[in-house]
C-alpha cells in the first residue's frame, strides 16, 4: 500500500513539473517588429496594462473584438491570473467576461526571444500589431504555439491581448524566454506599462 501510494504521489509531482513550463511545440518566427516611436516618456505611463472588460458568452476572440471598445477596468500589474472559479482578472463577474488589454512591453535586449500564452479560454496576443500568440476558442487550460520574436531593437513594443473566459475557470498567463536562457518564466511585472 505505501509502494502505491509513494508511485501515484511521484505521478502527481512528475504531472506538475510538466505543466509547470510550457511545453515544446513549433515557433513561429517574427523578425519585422517595429518598437514604438517615438517612446513614450516614463512620466507619460503608468505600470501595468490598461484593460476594457466585455461581457458576453463568447465562443471566439473575434467576438470580444466586435462587441468593443468595453468599460474600463482596472489596470493588469502583469499577466498572470489562474483564478479557479473565482472573478476573471479584475472584472467583477466570474462567467462571460472579455478583456480588451493595451499597452507596452518592453524587450530589454536584442535576440530571439519565445513567447506563449496559457490560457482558458481563448486568447490573441499582437506585438507591434502583428499577431504573434493566437488560441482563440473556447477550451481548457492549455498553451498557445511558441512565437519566436527577433527583437532587432531594444524598447518599449505596443502590445494588445484579446481574451475571453466563458464559464467555470479562468486562466491567462503570458510567457517569455530570454536569449540566452533555457526556461521560460511569466513576463514581469516590471516589462508592462500603459498610457496614463
Amino acid at each position: 500500500m505505501a509502494e502505491k501510494q509513494r508511485m501515484t504521489m511521484i505521478g502527481a509531482m512528475t504531472a506538475a513539473v510538466l505543466f509547470a513550463f510550457p511545453p515544446p511545440a513549433s515557433a513561429e518566427t517574427f523578425g519585422n517588429l517595429q518598437p514604438v516611436t517615438p517612446q513614450p516618456a516614463a512620466e507619460a505611463t503608468a505600470p501595468g496594462l490598461a484593460v476594457n472588460y466585455v461581457f458576453l458568452m463568447a465562443h471566439h476572440v473575434d467576438d470580444i473584438e466586435a462587441a468593443g471598445p468595453g468599460e474600463p477596468g482596472t489596470p493588469l500589474p502583469q499577466l498572470n491570473y489562474q483564478n479557479g472559479d473565482g472573478n476573471v482578472l479584475t472584472s467583477d463577474q466570474a462567467d462571460g467576461v472579455g478583456a480588451l488589454i493595451r499597452g507596452f512591453i518592453d524587450f530589454p535586449a536584442a535576440g530571439r526571444w519565445l513567447m506563449t500564452a496559457q490560457s482558458n479560454d481563448g486568447v490573441r496576443v499582437r506585438l507591434a500589431g502583428a499577431v504573434v500568440i493566437e488560441d482563440p476558442e473556447v477550451h481548457s487550460d492549455q498553451y498557445a504555439p511558441n512565437a519566436e520574436i527577433n527583437i532587432a531593437q531594444p524598447g518599449r513594443y505596443e502590445i494588445a491581448v484579446t481574451y475571453f473566459e466563458r464559464k467555470n475557470t479562468a486562466t491567462l498567463q503570458l510567457y517569455w524566454q530570454p536569449p540566452g536562457k533555457n526556461d521560460f518564466e511569466i513576463v514581469p511585472a516590471t516589462a508592462f506599462s500603459h498610457l496614463k
